[in-house]
């Protein structure tokens, strides 16, 4: 059988686990290998139901002794088998993912002769994958019943490992399978949660111990198979999460696979909605401090479909709102409708600047329509002017009023230049009112312009200054920011260093905050574009081995994804070239160097590919065609998540 084949059939049979993390693990490309895992994850593309594709999700075969009802896998039905060899999985992973398609691999596998046999060769197809160098992420489903020998040796080379429960309760694992149990699952759980605490105190130590599945273990329910309540589904959660310190339940809506079987609910479409419910509450119970109790009771076992749990909680408890924005503590904080973790930890971090008012916090990323019933702030509108009548022009902040005379220096657009004309506004007696790069600025009918001429070393004493004031990482949000390239970014950054500088014009107020909540807002933006490269960068191999990929992001971010592609494809030669500003970053296995390429010289780079070139793009396409449910299509979702602006470049989305 072709390897398209297989993969298309080993790929479609694996598209139900809804798994696909790429992160929590630390593995470092040490020297000049190959890949790296990246400890926060990225997603390299999405399916046409919005769901992330991380990770290469193959099953090493699709035969299976077993006969659970509701897989499509399963010993009685009629489908196509096929089997990888374990070099066949070592090639698609490494070729895939040095084209920066994924972040490693996902192995699964119907159960051959035995589950012993099964897991030996999975464990044994990653040992060669690692083998072969590689230091990307391997996620690695385990099998019931395997032995607890054959779980170490696999969890010394994955980063996580997994073993589904599949059903909620014991009575229906009876019902639907006639092999699997409750013990036969938790049984490995607890040796996998075990080794990982022994390891880990092995590790606090002795200094070489390797680690075991440094990203720890998760397992899956499938919802909608079987009849039991919410509070059912999310009680074994909680348990499962205090028992055995799983990092995540995955939720699978259930899409119907065996129309004719008897067992199964005679369901029309997979009960999408009550799947996102149960992921919103299992999200309360582990990332926002929610006791199983505040969530759901057992004398009202089911959750709302029509509003989310965490405003269901809010209504119940009216005695715990109006939240004080400016006073409250980060817990109470985040049991606000509309506020999620890292808007929680905006507000928190940026009271010591201020006081936040009402308009500060959509620009702070809070859904301010859904919070305002349960915040009190400063300038938080009358109930009475909700709707259209809460917009209001925002005024300009921080300068001298319009038509005013204005003092404007001028630079030449690079981040140098800016950090010179903040230290030129320190050392005269009348600072800017605004820094404007010279290509860009509009002059105004009263405004005095002077130009700063960009000098290193001033430049230099300005950015070390900044670091014994801002720390390093707020620091790199000012260059974040300017990275966006948008108007009027260098006033915000001097009206930013201006409050945190000492000298003459250091007053903290309205001004000072809102500064504050722009160079924020535009770090975001830039950091968000970098992370989405990181993910839709798409290498092809060129005629000289070298791999080149063309990209057009919103903003100038090559600068930030950098060290990223160094560290993750430090054994081969690349380019990522951005051909929206002209130039490109050129790595030599050693070195990275910027270059300039004429369009000629573009073409003849991207020569026609090779045959090893067009198989992977063919392969990559069939997979992606492979993992989409058609049962669980959301066009709108799609695109939320991939912008039709990256299709150009992405191989995926081509034609044929």
């Amino acid at each position: 059988m072709l390897i398209e084949d297989k993969l298309s059939i080993l790929a479609d049979a694996a598209k139900y686990d809804v798994s696909c993390s790429s992160s929590g693990s630390r593995r470092k490309n040490k020297g000049h290998g190959l890949g790296n895992a990246a400890p926060c994850g990225i997603c390299h593309t999405y399916t046409e139901d919005g769901r992330c594709v991380s990770l290469l999700k193959i099953l090493y075969t699709n035969a299976c002794i077993y006969d659970c009802a509701y897989c499509i896998n399963r010993a009685g039905n009629d489908i196509p088998r096929a089997a990888f060899t374990p070099d066949e999985i070592v090639s698609l992973t490494v070729d895939f993912y040095r084209r920066n398609y994924i972040e490693g691999l996902f192995l699964s596998s119907g159960v051959l002769r035995s589950p012993d046999d099964t897991m030996e060769r999975l464990a044994r197809t990653v040992q060669d994958l690692r083998g072969k160098g590689f230091n990307g992420y391997i996620h690695l489903k385990c099998v019931p019943y395997a032995s607890k020998r054959l779980i170490q040796q696999a969890g010394r080379y994955a980063d996580r490992l997994s073993i589904n429960i599949e059903l909620p309760s014991e009575a229906s694992l009876k019902r639907l399978t006639e092999d699997k149990t409750f013990d036969s699952v938790l049984t490995p759980m607890g040796v996998i949660r075990e080794t990982i605490a022994e390891t880990r105190e092995d590790r606090r130590r002795l200094k070489h111990v390797p680690a075991f599945a440094p990203a720890g273990q998760s397992t899956q329910l499938i919802i909608g198979a079987s009849p039991e309540s919410y509070y059912d589904i999310l009680s074994l959660s909680d348990r499962l999460y205090r028992q055995q310190a799983l990092k995540r339940v995955y939720y699978a809506a259930y899409v119907p696979v065996h129309q004719t079987e008897p067992r199964l609910p005679g369901i029309a479409e997979p009960p999408l909605k009550r799947e996102n419910r149960l992921y919103q509450a299992d999200w309360l119970m582990r990332l926002y401090g929610f006791a199983l109790e505040e969530v759901i009771g057992r004398d009202a076992p089911h959750l709302d479909l029509d509003i989310d749990p965490k405003q269901a909680f809010a209504l119940r408890h009216p005695d715990r709102f109006p939240v004080d924005i400016n006073a409250a503590d980060r817990d109470a904080i985040l049991r606000v409708p509309g506020i999620g973790l890292i808007s929680a930890n905006r507000i928190v971090g940026l009271r010591r600047q201020g006081r936040i008012r009402f308009e500060h916090l959509k620009r702070l990323g809070v859904v301010v329509s859904r919070a305002e019933p349960f915040v009190r702030c400063d300038g938080l509108p009358p109930r009475q002017w909700a709707g259209a009548g809460m917009a209001r022009a925002r005024a300009p902040e921080g300068g001298p009023p319009a038509g005013a005379a204005r003092v404007v220096f001028l630079t030449d657009g690079s981040f140098e230049g800016l950090l010179s004309a903040i230290f030129e506004a320190y050392s005269t007696a009348q600072p800017p009112d605004a820094i404007e790069p010279a290509g860009n600025y509009q002059p105004g009918l009263f405004d005095r312009t002077i130009t700063i001429a960009t000098d290193v070393n001033q430049a230099d004493r300005v950015w070390r200054g900044l670091k014994t004031h801002l720390g390093v990482k707020r620091r790199r949000r000012l260059f974040e920011a300017f990275l966006a390239g948008e108007t009027g970014v260098a006033t915000a950054i001097y009206r930013f260093v201006k409050g945190v500088l000492p000298g003459r014009s250091n007053r903290k107020g309205e001004a000072h905050l809102a500064a504050h909540i722009d160079i924020g807002k535009l770090s975001r933006k830039v950091r968000q574009e970098a992370h989405r490269m990181k993910g839709f960068v798409r290498f092809e191999q060129t005629a000289d081995d070298r791999y080149l990929a063309l990209v057009a992001p919103r903003y100038d971010v090559l600068p930030l994804v950098r060290r990223h592609f160094e560290k993750r494809f430090a054994d081969q030669a690349w380019i990522i070239y951005d051909t929206q500003r002209n130039y490109g970053l050129c790595y030599d296995r050693h070195h990275t160097r910027e270059l300039t390429l004429d369009a000629n010289e573009l073409k003849t780079i991207r020569s026609d590919p090779s045959a090893s070139e067009r198989l992977s793009q063919t392969l990559w396409q069939r997979y992606f065609a492979a993992v989409n449910i058609a049962q669980r299509a959301n066009p709108r979702l799609h695109l939320s998540k991939l912008p039709r602006r990256y299709w150009r470049y992405l191989t995926e989305k081509k034609k044929g």
